[in-house]
């Protein structure tokens, strides 16, 4: 997505799928995967803007620099 450095990454081992981050996601980028039982970006919509690191109560969110991803 043009304008954005950076993007969040869950690491899944530490996630409690609690859905704070996905209910305050103000891009609705952030899904539940029932089937996987997991929580999910959709990096179409994310802006990067890190909301949901903040609001992650077991720091299973990190912000990383998009360009190191791929």
């Amino acid at each position: 997505m043009e304008g954005r450095t950076h993007i969040p990454i869950i690491d899944q081992e530490r996630c409690r799928i609690c859905d704070l981050c996905r209910l305050l996601c103000p891009d609705l980028a952030i899904t539940k995967n029932s089937n996987k039982n997991q929580i999910e970006i959709d990096y179409n919509y994310c802006k990067g803007c890190g909301i949901c690191t903040v609001v992650c109560p077991k720091g299973a969110i990190t912000m990383i620099l998009e360009e190191s991803v791929g």
